[in-house]
C-alpha cells in the first residue's frame, strides 16, 4: 500500500495520459495529482475509487500494484544490483591492477597479476553480460526463456560456473600466500609440489584469464535461462529455484 502513488503513476503512464489530463477527469488541480504520486497526500477512499474509474482500473491495482507492475519493478531491482556487482568488481580490477604491476615489476612474479586476471575479471564479465542482456531485454520488452528444459539447462550452467569455480579456489589461494611470501617473506616460498593439480590448475587459470570474454557470454546465458528463478504464483516450485521466470 506505500506504493500508491507509484501505482497511479504508472497506471496513468500506461493509459498514455498526461497529469493534467487526470486531474480533469477527477475535477481536481494537476498539483493534486501530482501530489498522490509524490506521496505528499494520499487519496482517500472515494477519490481512489473515482481514480480507478478515470484510469480504467480497480482499487486493488492502485492499492498493491499489477502483476505486470511487480515483475517491472522485480526487473528495475536486478538490474541495479548486477549493475552494481558489475562497477565494483570493475573498478576494484582497475585499482588493484597498477599494484599488482608494481610487485611483478617489483619482484620478477606474474603471479599477482594473474591471480586477478582469473578472478576479478571473469567475475566482472560475467556480470557485464548479466547486465547487458537485463537492460536489453527491457528495452525490447523481451523475456527469459520459459519452457520445461529450461530449470534443467540453468541448473546445469550454474553447476559449471560453480565447478569451475570449486577447482579454482585451492590454486587462487596458494598463488596468493606465493605472493604474500615473495613480497612481505612469510609463508610457504613458492608452489608446493609442482606437479600435477597445482600445475594443470595454473595453466587453467592461465586459460581463464586470457579467455574472460567468454563469462560475459554466459552471463547473458543466465539471463536468458530466467536467472534469477522466480516462483511462479501457484506453481509447484521450490523457493530456491522456482522453475523458470515469471511472465
Amino acid at each position: 500500500m506505500r506504493d500508491i502513488g507509484k501505482n497511479i503513476k504508472e497506471l496513468r503512464c500506461a493509459r498514455g495520459l498526461t497529469q493534467e489530463e487526470l486531474a480533469e477527469r477527477l475535477h481536481v488541480t494537476r498539483q493534486t495529482v501530482s501530489n498522490y504520486e509524490t506521496g505528499r497526500t494520499r487519496p482517500d477512499i472515494d477519490m481512489l475509487l473515482d481514480i480507478a474509474a478515470a484510469l480504467d482500473s480497480d482499487a486493488g491495482a492502485l492499492l498493491y500494484g499489477t502483476p505486470q507492475m511487480a515483475d517491472r519493478r522485480r526487473e528495475y531491482r536486478w538490474l541495479a544490483l548486477s549493475l552494481g556487482l558489475f562497477l565494483a568488481l570493475f573498478v576494484g580490477y582497475k585499482l588493484l591492477r597498477p599494484e599488482t604491476l608494481k610487485i611483478q615489476a617489483a619482484y620478477f612474479i606474474v603471479l599477482p597479476g594473474l591471480l586477478l586476471s582469473c578472478t576479478l575479471k571473469p567475475m566482472y564479465m560475467l556480470a557485464l553480460g548479466w547486465s547487458a542482456v537485463q537492460g536489453l531485454a527491457m528495452v525490447l520488452k523481451a523475456k527469459p526463456l520459459d519452457r520445461p528444459w529450461v530449470k534443467h539447462a540453468r541448473r546445469c550452467l550454474l553447476g559449471l560456473i560453480g565447478a569451475v569455480a570449486l577447482f579454482m579456489l585451492p590454486v587462487c589461494i596458494q598463488m596468493l600466500t606465493v605472493s604474500i611470501s615473495s613480497v612481505y617473506g612469510v609463508g610457504p616460498g613458492a608452489f608446493l609440489e609442482q606437479r600435477g593439480y597445482v600445475n594443470t590448475a595454473v595453466y587453467m587459470a592461465m586459460y581463464v584469464a586470457a579467455c574472460y570474454y567468454v563469462y560475459a557470454a554466459l552471463g547473458a546465458a543466465l539471463w536468458v535461462l530466467g536467472f534469477p528463478a522466480v516462483r511462479k504464483t501457484g506453481a509447484k516450485e521450490d523457493g530456491a529455484d522456482g522453475g523458470g521466470a515469471s511472465d
